[in-house]
Parts: structure tokens; C-alpha cells; sequence
């Protein structure tokens, strides 16, 4: 199971060291790239609204501490509504935090850090969205939509063989035919062939170090206790590619433009605070250790 929910935000993101600088959003380099399969139009200076979630409430921090307390419970069978204490934070909620109050305001770093993550992570996507939609591909490269779709085809076949199903079976279970995954084949290709045309005009292709680096951290990102076991789930071409769309994506971000409700736009290194919340630092320390080849 824990394979399917991380195959899953893989492939979500395969269907789906930036810097800033002052005139960036004035868009620098040309405003159309074209190759023989794919034409990117208006790619720099996207306009986006500003993603915002809000201050950190007493209410978010509430629930941080709730979770770690649920876990603390039935990890030593005391009953549901044991309260924290400062002896408990010592013990083992926090390496540094010896009241409860100083474990409330890491909780509340965290859950701020947190939330700077998710902002850029949904205005990259609004970005990409938009740059996406401004891209046409003249012609898909045969031999590598195959490879795309044989993939997905690998990848339901392990889902069935999770449910002890048949291919066909389960593909009829969840109403998905062929021909669906041709289309998801085609809207991956595209993002792929979009994010290599950029990265190759602004030399955005990440190094044998970086993209070393960009494993660790999907690695740990994804709960795989190893880059191994993560490159035995996905090909290290995949994740190659991946990891060139997020710097491209990135970078894209950069040299967007914010506007605002009253239609202003403002430079893309003026970015608000955040969006919506994930899962804080303590949420993931919390959870049960869990290795990938579970």
C-alpha cells in the first residue's frame, strides 16, 4: 500500500537553484520556443493570483499537538485524553523544547515553514498550468509516447497484482480503458517535452551532482529509505525527467507576475506568505517509520 500512495504522487506529478533577479519579470529571452514537436508561446511573466493561507492559528498549532499526543497515547496505552505535559515534551516530542509553550512556538516554525512550502508549490503549479496551456505540440515522438504508456501499463498491472486482479480486470473495475491511457501518455509527454525545450535554451538541465542530489531528496520525500529502492520504483530516466520539470518549473515561477484583485501585477520575487498547509515536520516524525519496500 504504501508503494501504491507514493507511485501514485509520482505518476500525479509525471501527469502534472532558481534565481531571483530584479527584471525578471520583464521576461528576458524570447517569447516563443519551437523545435519540430512542440511550440511555447508567452512562457515567462505568467500571471498568477498570489496563493494565501493565512497567520498560524493557536487552532493549527491545537491540532499539531493533538496528533503527536494521539500517537503518544497508543504508542504507551494511557488513555485518549491524556494532556501534554513539559515532562512529555522532554521525553519525547521535542530535542530542544523543554516546556510545553517553547514546543508550542517550534510547532509553530515549523507549521510556518510548512506552509511557505505549500505556497510556492501551488503557484508553480498555477505557473504551469498557464505555460502548459500556451504549448502545442506539432507531433508526439513515437517511440517515447510507447515508452510513456508502458509504463502506465506497468504501473496498473502492479496495481492489480496489489488487489490480486487481472489487468483487465481491474481496469474495468475502475472504469478506465485504453484509451485513457493514451491520453494521459500524451499530457505527460507534453509537459516533458515543454520542460526539456526550456531547460534546454536556459541551460536549466540539472548536473550528475544536482540530479544526485534531487534523488536523496525524493527519496526521503517519499518515504524510500534508500535512493536504490526509489529507482527500483520509478527508472532513473523518469525521475531524470522529473527533476527537470520541477527546476523548470521553478525558474518559470521566478519571473512570474502577481496580481493582485485589483488587476495590479507585482514582481514574482515579491511573493506573499503562504498557502495551504501540508503536513508539519512533527506530523512526519510522528508517523510510523516506514520503510519503501513494505
Amino acid at each position: 500500500m504504501m508503494k501504491r500512495k507514493v507511485l501514485n504522487k509520482i505518476m500525479a506529478a509525471a501527469l502534472a537553484a532558481a534565481v531571483f533577479l530584479l527584471t525578471a519579470c520583464a521576461g528576458a529571452g524570447p517569447k516563443t520556443l519551437s523545435d519540430e514537436y512542440v511550440t511555447v508561446e508567452n512562457y515567462q511573466g505568467v500571471e498568477i493570483e498570489k496563493a494565501d493561507a493565512g497567520e498560524v492559528t493557536e487552532e493549527d498549532i491545537d491540532l499539531v499537538v493533538d496528533h503527536m499526543m494521539q500517537g503518544y497515547t497508543a504508542q504507551h496505552d494511557l488513555p485518549e485524553d491524556t494532556q501534554i505535559t513539559d515532562e512529555i515534551v522532554k521525553e519525547t516530542m521535542s530535542d530542544k523544547a523543554q516546556t510545553v509553550e517553547e514546543y508550542r512556538q517550534e510547532l509553530r516554525k515549523q507549521i510556518e515553514e510548512t506552509k511557505k512550502k505549500a505556497v510556492r508549490t501551488e503557484e508553480e503549479t498555477r505557473v504551469w498550468e498557464k505555460v502548459m496551456d500556451n504549448s502545442e505540440v506539432k507531433e508526439y515522438p513515437k517511440d517515447r509516447l510507447k515508452e510513456i504508456k508502458g509504463n502506465l501499463v506497468d504501473l496498473y498491472t502492479t496495481y492489480a497484482q496489489q488487489e490480486g486482479m487481472e489487468y483487465e480486470e481491474y481496469m474495468k473495475a475502475i472504469k478506465m480503458e485504453d484509451s485513457d491511457l493514451d491520453e494521459a501518455a500524451e499530457a505527460s509527454l507534453k509537459q516533458e517535452l515543454v520542460a526539456n525545450i526550456i531547460a534546454d535554451k536556459y541551460g536549466l538541465k540539472p548536473s550528475e551532482q544536482d540530479f544526485r542530489q534531487a534523488l536523496e531528496d525524493y527519496a526521503a520525500e517519499y518515504k524510500f529509505s534508500t535512493v536504490e529502492l526509489l529507482l527500483k520504483t520509478v527508472s532513473e530516466d523518469e525521475m531524470r525527467q522529473m527533476v527537470i520539470r520541477d527546476k523548470v518549473k521553478s525558474w518559470l515561477t521566478d519571473r512570474c507576475k502577481y496580481v493582485e484583485g485589483s488587476g495590479e501585477a507585482e514582481d514574482g520575487d515579491k511573493a506573499g506568505d503562504v498557502g495551504k498547509a501540508e503536513d508539519t515536520e512533527a506530523d512526519k516524525e510522528a508517523g510510523d517509520d516506514k520503510d519503501s519496500d513494505e
